[in-house]
């Protein structure tokens, strides 16, 4: 099936109809007159042949190529023509519309204190950052279907750091790839050659390709960066960090003040991380290589002091040890953030001057929403002993203090309709309960 649209607003709002499957079936291509603009992977909709309404609307940038030859969300002025190809026989263009004003908010999300997208499915948290003004906690999502796939980075903003808005998508998945996790920073020592207000993401580019009839996969790492303060990603097509192992992937980058130079944390393959290191953010060495079981994806390396750092990964696994730059080296034994499996894939803010703040995936089960996935409220961490020793002490951020209550067992509580997250009296542990 071809549709053409033609097209003078800013976005054009996709009907989506979902299905209760993570398997993809069928294709949705949309292109700029030769360009392609969006590749989409479309679950298999049952249907009895009736006309069956969009469960929602995806909206995605009517010229995204112009966004990124500019670096901002601004679109060019004037009509052009986008074609949409597909061979899912249950989309029906008819309900295809173009508009300036893309309809992100729901009932549900303002009401809840835990974000979640406004439709579509989300999970990890990426490219985390505080640039002064306004909290960016980017996202893995799926615009196309409540279920994983199409790995997207999504947009999230929030002033006061517990009321989070869902602002759009602003990286996108190709004929080759998809976007999966990364970090982001503020490029405040003025790397690649641009400005020191631009912020930078770093980002797992996850890349199928059919070799001789065999499926192989490589994953690399890439660079995108804005000069719009967030609101746009632009691919930055100058550097790449080749296939080290596998599906190596989720890059966490911060400054290493001491030793002068950017620290990366990579996780590699089965339980084992690598660390790297870059005095200008392009060119990188290998400093350390970890075998951490059962760890498993999404690394962090955090200060708690000069001579204490903890190694944190995906399940909420950490070790409490030294890192001097180069080597890290574990003093302590394996120790846990989590209570049990809702929360994952934590990752921290960069740009906090001081303060290490974390925000962890809720891997809810959907039931019957036009969305999937939540995350928690934002935690602060801190170094906490007690008869065991040292542990990694979380407690809710002081700008969520109006909703926590404690509990009979003096456990510090915010709950909405939705979850319910509790601290134990010492911030050790995070239990997380999904109340629908």
């Amino acid at each position: 099936m071809e549709i053409q649209i033609s097209v003078t607003k800013k976005y054009i709002a996709i009907p989506v109809w979902t299905e209760p499957v993570e398997a993809v079936s069928y294709h949705l291509d949309i292109y700029d007159g030769s360009a392609k603009l969006y590749h989409w992977m479309l679950p298999d909709v049952k249907s009895d042949g009736t006309d069956r309404e969009p469960d929602y609307y995806a909206f995605l940038p009517a010229s995204l190529q112009e966004r990124e030859k500019t670096g901002s969300g601004e679109m060019p002025a004037g009509q052009h023509i986008l074609r949409i190809e597909t061979d899912a026989p249950f989309f029906d263009g008819k309900y295809i519309y173009e508009t300036d004003e893309p309809d992100y908010a729901s009932k549900d999300s303002v009401e809840c204190i835990h974000y979640h997208a406004s439709y579509g499915s989300i999970n990890d948290p990426n490219g985390m950052v505080y640039d002064g003004r306004l909290w960016h906690l980017y996202h893995q999502h799926n615009p196309m279907n409540n279920r994983w796939s199409n790995m997207t980075w999504g947009h999230a903003v929030s002033e006061d750091l517990v009321h989070f808005r869902f602002t759009g998508d602003v990286l996108f998945p190709d004929d080759e790839g998809v976007i999966f996790s990364g970090c982001g920073i503020v490029n405040d020592r003025e790397c690649f050659g641009l400005d020191k207000n631009v912020l930078l993401f770093f980002y797992t580019y996850a890349c199928e390709r059919i070799e001789n009839g065999t499926k192989n996969r490589y994953f690399t790492q890439r660079m995108a960066y804005s000069v719009d303060g967030g609101s746009t990603l632009v691919r930055y097509p100058g550097w790449e960090l080749p296939t080290i192992e596998g599906e190596n992937r989720d890059p966490k980058i911060f400054w290493h003040r001491e030793s002068n130079a950017y620290i990366m944390v990579l996780y590699l393959t089965g339980n084992r991380f690598r660390i790297l290191r870059s005095a200008d953010l392009e060119n990188w060495e290998t400093t350390c290589e970890m075998n951490l079981p059962p760890m498993w994806e999404c690394p962090d390396l955090l200060r708690f002091s000069d001579d204490l750092w903890a190694f944190v990964s995906a399940d909420g696994y950490y070790l409490l040890g030294g890192f001097d730059g180069y080597k890290w080296t574990a003093e302590s034994g394996m120790q846990t953030l989590y209570a049990n499996d809702l929360p994952y894939a934590a990752q921290t803010f960069s740009g906090t001057d001081g303060r290490t703040i974390q925000v962890s995936w809720i891997r809810t089960v959907n039931k019957g929403e036009n969305w999937h996935g939540m995350m928690t409220v934002p935690r602060e961490l801190s170094l906490g002993t007690d008869e065991n020793g040292p542990y990694i002490r979380q407690s809710f951020v002081k700008e969520a203090l109006s909703y926590i209550k404690k509990n009979k067992e003096g456990a510090a509580v915010i709950e909405d309709r939705y979850i319910r997250e509790s601290l134990d009296e010492r911030g050790r542990i995070l239990s997380v309960e999904q109340l629908f």
